[in-house]
């Protein structure tokens, strides 16, 4: 391999071209000290990984990154497309840069897009259908972005969860849907017990995309929360999960951006445990806020971030707040700000204070409201300067409990 950074670039991109190929990760290598992977994947399978040392592998993503106008200071992961053309094969390279605890990038490799005129010719999938390697068993529920279906594989005989995006989404933005279908594999790369496994990926044939995960038994925290406020231990328990979800997360790049009850399940209550959903849908929940659609737009606007509804992007700190809100829900019974017009809502985010925090279970360990309430402000940097910071107030809050015999009271 090569040692010049722009040769390197140059083989990559005319690499995933040739290959066919749809994605192309550049990463660190996991367990290796200072060492970076060139992987090319297709079908979620890898063609080759190729190992390069660390100062080569951050000058190449510079070298992408300078090609396709990235801006390498951005706080947050920042796409662009670059046409590629390799031998008699023209392609669109989407090439996201992702500032994590080390430098990434993600490379789409995007077949020309065809112009679409019209709605989409939606037929939804129905019992014995087959979705690429899938059969369909039943329709399982839907929401304001997907609808999902209990699958079988045909060859293995697994059972699975496939997600497929709502036709309306991509009659709006057909970029978006790409963008989600990006971030879910992102996503998928972050290999954590408190976040849900994806599996596998595609396009329906009427050009939706899909992902297909594992298929989780157990309930939401919103259907949780809808019968009462959480004990307050079992509230510290979920936000160290979903916490050191998140941090994984943040450390390879990538944000959330809805953080919701709906979008953590209870998969076990002995011991209690949760896994977060949706990273793909909830970024593209989260793209640009428009008067028009706010519904769809916002998603689930009770736990969105202040900076995301002024059109800002993303970033930990915004997950960060999504987060305290659910935290604060739990503790409550109510998420921190409650208005049936949707513009008053938002403003309450922006502008209103956030409201003491206080369980009907009675007084709470010390500490846990001010975390919420750090969480909960303004402006991002106002909040935990990231993930790990709050895990360490949690761990803090944990200790001081125990020493004190919160625990031993509160249970009597």
């Amino acid at each position: 391999m090569s040692s010049d950074p722009c040769r390197v670039a140059d083989v990559t991109l005319a690499a995933a071209v040739r290959t066919h190929a749809d994605a192309v990760f550049i990463e660190p290598e996991s367990g290796s000290d200072g060492g970076y992977l060139i992987t090319l994947e297709r079908q979620s399978a890898a063609l080759v990984s190729v190992p390069i040392d660390a100062p080569l592998g951050e000058a190449v993503i510079a070298r992408l990154a300078y090609l396709a106008d990235i801006d390498l200071a951005a706080s947050h992961a920042t796409s662009a497309v670059l046409p590629v053309r390799s031998g008699t094969r023209d392609a669109d390279v989407v090439i996201t840069v992702r500032p994590g605890a080390s430098l990434r990038a993600d490379l789409m490799v995007m077949p020309k897009a065809r112009p679409r005129s019209g709605p989409i010719d939606v037929v939804e999938p129905r019992a014995d259908d087959t979705i690429g390697q899938y059969r369909v068993l039943e329709f399982l529920g839907e929401g304001g972005m997907g609808t999902v279906y209990q699958v079988e594989h045909v060859a293995l005989g697994r059972t699975y969860a496939l997600k497929v995006l709502r036709a309306r989404v991509v009659e709006r933005d057909d970029t978006a849907a790409q963008g989600f279908l990006r971030e879910a594999r992102t996503a998928a790369r972050v290999r954590h017990p408190n976040i849900v496994d994806v599996f596998d990926f595609g396009h329906m044939p009427d050009g939706r995309p899909y992902f297909v995960m594992e298929l989780l038994e157990g309930e939401s925290l919103a259907d949780r929360v809808e019968r009462g406020a959480l004990p307050p231990a079992e509230v510290v328990t979920i936000a160290r999960q979903i916490a050191m979800a998140l941090a994984a997360a943040h450390d390879r790049g990538v944000i959330h951006a809805d953080v919701t009850p709906s979008n953590i399940l209870i998969t076990s209550t002995e011991p209690l445990h949760v896994k977060l959903v949706d990273f793909g849908l909830a970024q593209l929940a989260g793209e640009g806020a428009t008067d028009d659609v706010p519904e769809f737009v916002l998603g689930t606007p009770a736990y969105i971030s202040p900076e995301q509804l002024r059109g800002l992007p993303a970033t930990d700190r915004s997950d960060q707040y999504g987060l305290g809100a659910v935290l604060f829900e739990l503790l409550t019974g109510k998420p921190p700000f409650q208005h049936k017009d949707l513009r008053t809502l938002c403003m309450m985010h922006i502008g209103a204070p956030v409201p003491p925090v206080e369980s009907p279970h009675g007084p709470l360990p010390p500490k846990l409201a001010d975390a919420i309430t750090t969480c909960l402000q303004k402006t991002p940097q106002a909040r935990f300067p990231g993930m790990r910071a709050l895990l360490g107030a949690l761990d803090e809050i944990e200790r001081i409990t125990d020493r004190r015999g919160w625990r031993r009271w509160l249970s009597s």
